[in-house]
């Protein structure tokens, strides 16, 4: 397959996982109805791919159907459902492309009306006025209804047992004339109630959204109706090219809702926002701003106060506030499509993916990337192909980490990032691990695949009242193992743990010296949380080969995490005694799971320097409990000072651990953490006690809490060209 991509990357040696646990909470969200929902947002918690789909280890598909497909695919479960210009109905496997069954409705040639999903059927509108109900698990047709002699042309917008739709009589090229809406009983497919179009306008893929008790709809005529859903009895109406003060022309986008306010688009070339009460169903006219985009039929979708709309020749990032320009992104061919957006990544830095595609001969399938405070939009990767991708005229549908779309060339693609990934029970790199039999591991975290160095998995089960602890083996995962206490029966779960170049997709970089970028995930996106989970730690290791012992100070190893759109240092502490001959362990405290970051601090940095001689600093830090510290005195009872006095902790200081030559003995210190600091202890070196390994001291305090010894030494330099 051809493709453009303007992030070319290497084939990485792995595949990228994240964790759907038979038995776990659900993975993924449907895309049941056009542009998801009832209020046609667009916009999707489900990852979806943001690296090349087309690699040779993705389990990206195409299929070739028997005709033309020009409306936008559903997603419910495990299938994608699609229909095509010969009147054929079609239930896909969304994982393998494979047809699980088709089906027949009526009428024939450019399907512009798209189907819905809704209490276990799929509703196919027709070109010759039809409306078909098919069971979606089997494909038996339930009922058909001749609804009118025009043809229907928006999308079926379902809501609670009932359907919405629109008819027109075609004007070619032009407006459409004599439109109906109407509403259906989904169980029988009786007709509840019509309703004419009082500015003579048709409905030509004018969807409507459902809010509160109301249907809000576009017509041909540039009239936005309200009306009661249960009734069709009209709330409100207005004139859009009145109320806006501009040739609006044919409102051929589904109207969206958000936060009180509607959102379309139509061919005179004009994106506008108006506002709504849901409570009452009227129209806002004040609240009212239009953009001019270039003719459109897209269905704008918004996220972060930002719209996103597709016109000819581009697709555009408009304020949602007042539809204020922000960037533009020029195409070849018209944006027909109505962008889908994916909200997986963001984690407050506003990082969304749009997908869309081009109505041109050399058509396209577009991912570009936005953020809080761009100008300019990021294109992630794009794909076309000649004889497979001409003429896309609907858009995507987004789930589980896949992408879906169909071209006039008859093709439908099921893009992803997924990689295929089979477990017997270990623990390993590509492998989930843990008791309790096999799992299907089988889609992407979203992580940028070119970033990833390493991963590995482990899976074990989640019982209210027990510790959980995944623990791994992959020499190149820095991560030795994660616990924390569970407070609820989750079932099986997974950890993924993935070691990165550089920082996470999710993050930005931190301003420390870092030894390791890296992610860690449990389970679906935010399922790891203390509602879940107490007392959660991470053990890692620092290997000694990558590091400079000599400069690097131990007690600045630490490991941060990035949440609440900033990095946070965690309470961090050495595993001395685990300590072997290749790395240095440690173990974190952490309230969550996301991007992390190991980092560090060296003894000194000397650059530039005429001095010869630079003081720097040796530091240990003591955690634990009283008994537990390396002391010689013993403390009887409590140790507040109005039960105990003449307090003293003897310490000692390894001379295997210092370089004698540079660290002033003198200035060997005990430190006490109390009152929110770091506070000097009076300390004598106990010359007597001194032997071939160690140095004693003694050291005065008031109590017994957090110590950290240090000191002070003197690091030679010949010159600034040469180490200290």
């Amino acid at each position: 397959m051809n493709k453009k991509n303007k992030n070319v990357f290497a084939v990485f040696l792995s595949a990228i996982l994240f964790i759907c646990i038979l038995s776990g909470i659900a993975c993924a969200s449907d895309w049941s109805q056009f542009q998801k929902d009832k209020i046609n947002s667009g916009v999707t918690k489900d990852e979806a791919p943001i690296s090349d789909p087309m690699t040779g280890s993705s389990l990206s598909w195409e299929r070739k159907l028997s005709s033309n497909i020009d409306i936008a695919p559903i997603v419910d479960g495990d299938l994608v459902y699609v229909a095509t210009g010969d009147n054929k109905v079609y239930a896909i496997d969304k994982e393998t492309g494979n047809i699980t069954w088709e089906n027949s409705s009526s009428g024939s040639g450019f399907l512009l009306a798209n189907i819905a999903y809704g209490k276990n059927m799929i509703f196919v509108p027709t070109k010759n006025g039809k409306i078909y109900a098919f069971d979606a698990k089997t494909g038996v047709e339930k009922w058909n209804v001749k609804v009118s002699s025009n043809q229907l042309n928006t999308p079926v917008t379902y809501d609670n047992n009932r359907i919405f739709f629109g008819d027109a009589v075609s004007g070619g090229t032009g407006s459409s004339t004599d439109g109906t809406y109407y509403c259906f009983d989904v169980e029988d497919g009786t007709e509840l109630w019509s309703r004419d179009s009082t500015s003579g306008g048709g409905y030509y893929w004018a969807g409507a959204a459902v809010k509160g008790d109301y249907l809000i709809y576009g017509d041909d005529k540039s009239h936005l109706t309200s009306v009661e859903k249960d009734t069709g009895i009209t709330i409100d109406e207005i004139d859009a090219s009145s109320v806006f003060g501009v040739d609006v022309k044919e409102i051929r986008s589904s109207i969206v809702w958000n936060s009180e306010r509607l959102y379309f688009t139509s061919k005179g070339g004009y994106c506008f926002v108006l506002g709504f009460n849901h409570s009452t169903g009227k129209f806002d006219t004040m609240d009212s701003y239009n953009a001019y985009i270039g003719p459109s039929v897209s269905t704008p979708a918004i996220y972060n106060g930002k719209v996103y709309v597709g016109s000819a020749g581009a697709l555009s990032c408009l304020n949602a506030s007042d539809l204020t320009g922000i960037w533009t992104f020029a195409v070849s061919g018209d944006v027909k499509s109505s962008p889908a957006v994916s909200e997986r990544y963001d984690t407050g830095n506003g990082n969304v993916y749009i997908y869309f595609t081009t109505n041109d001969a050399n058509g396209m399938v577009y991912c570009l990337k936005d953020y809080n405070g761009n100008s300019n939009p990021v294109e992630q990767w794009s794909y076309g192909e000649p004889g497979k991708t001409d003429w896309s005229l609907a858009g995507v549908a987004i789930s589980d980490g896949w992408v879906y779309y169909g071209t006039d060339t008859n093709y439908l693609f099921g893009l992803t990032n997924k990689k295929t990934i089979s477990d017997s029970g270990g623990s390993g790199g590509g492998r989930g691990g843990g008791s309790g039999g096999s799992a299907n591991i089988l889609y992407s975290t979203g992580e940028a695949p070119e970033n990833i160095v390493a991963f590995e998995t482990s899976i074990r089960y989640m019982s209210f009242g027990h510790k959980t602890t995944y623990e791994f083996y992959d020499p190149d995962n820095y991560i030795t193992s994660i616990s924390f206490d569970a407070k609820q029966n989750c079932g099986k779960q997974a950890a993924v743990v993935e070691i990165l170049n550089s920082n996470s997709t999710y993050a930005t970089s931190i301003e420390k010296q870092v030894y390791k970028y890296l992610n860690i995930w449990i389970g679906k996106a935010g399922f790891a949380n203390p509602v879940r989970m107490d007392n959660m730690t991470v053990e890692f290791k620092v290997l000694k080969s990558e590091i400079n012992e000599s400069t690097v100070n131990r007690s600045t190893i630490i490991l941060n995490r990035f949440y609440d759109d900033k990095w946070n240092s965690l309470n961090t502490e050495e595993l001395e005694d685990r300590e072997d001959n290749e790395a240095i362990y440690f173990r974190a405290e952490t309230t969550g799971f996301s991007p992390f970051a190991i980092t560090y601090e060296n003894i000194s940095e000397v650059k530039n320097i005429d001095e010869y001689k630079v003081n720097s600093s040796y530091t240990k830090t003591i955690t634990g409990d009283f008994q537990n510290l390396d002391v010689w005195s013993t403390l009887v009872g409590s140790t507040m000072p109005e039960r105990t006095e003449n307090m003293t902790v003897e310490f000692r200081v390894l001379k295997s651990e210092i370089n004698e030559s540079n660290v002033n003995r003198s200035t060997i210190t005990l430190n006490r953490f109390y009152d929110n600091k770091w506070n000097s202890l009076n300390t004598e070196e106990l010359e007597d006690r001194e032997d071939n390994e160690t140095i004693y001291f003694r050291a005065e305090t008031t109590g017994v809490s957090q110590f950290k010894i240090t000191a002070e030494a003197t690091l030679e330099v010949e010159d600034e060209n040469r180490k200290q």
